[in-house]
């Protein structure tokens, strides 16, 4: 009588859907490549990172120069317990997002040209490799110059800083 039993796929329930499509999961952790940034020297800069804070809480952030490591940040910059900022490298380095909605964007200040190159930022999920990885290219560029000039005197400033190309990578 055994025999006669069939096994059936259960076909109510419906098939899962990546709530983050930009993202591709390798081992379970999140990771958003190719956002670029630019930046003018001598001006602030804001490279983006954000988490859904209503759904995970407050956690755990950390920001540094170069790829992610399988845990926690190297060289770290400035990380914060998704309250308030608990480590900062210089103060150039500031998080100026509402970090209550989980805006954890980075804004550096006073940009050299050292300041060029890859930044990453590690959202802290719990559980085991569940973080979201962000990561930036920042291209630091030489402030535009404005030329002004009279019958006496010539002068040379840096143009004010514009709303650039906006780059947002948030999950």
């Amino acid at each position: 009588m055994a025999s006669k039993l069939k096994n059936k796929r259960d076909t109510t329930k419906a098939p899962k859907v990546d709530p983050h499509p930009q993202c591709f999961h390798h081992c379970w952790i999140c990771e958003c490549d190719g956002v670029e940034v630019k930046g003018h020297t001598g001006q602030d800069v804001t490279l983006p990172c954000k988490y859904d804070r209503k759904y995970h809480g407050a956690v755990e952030v950390c920001w540094q120069r170069g790829e992610i490591p399988p845990n926690k940040c190297s060289n770290q910059l400035i990380s914060t317990d998704g309250v308030r900022v608990e480590t900062r490298a210089p103060s150039r380095y500031e998080l100026l997002g509402r970090l209550e909605d989980g805006d954890v964007s980075l804004t550096i200040k006073n940009l050299t040209e050292g300041d060029a190159g890859r930044y990453g930022c590690r959202v802290e999920i719990p559980g085991p490799f569940n973080d979201e990885k962000h990561h930036i290219d920042l291209t630091v560029v030489p402030a535009p110059q404005i030329h002004t000039s009279t019958a006496s005197t010539t002068k040379t400033a840096a143009a004010p800083q514009t709303a650039g190309d906006e780059a947002v990578c948030s999950l």
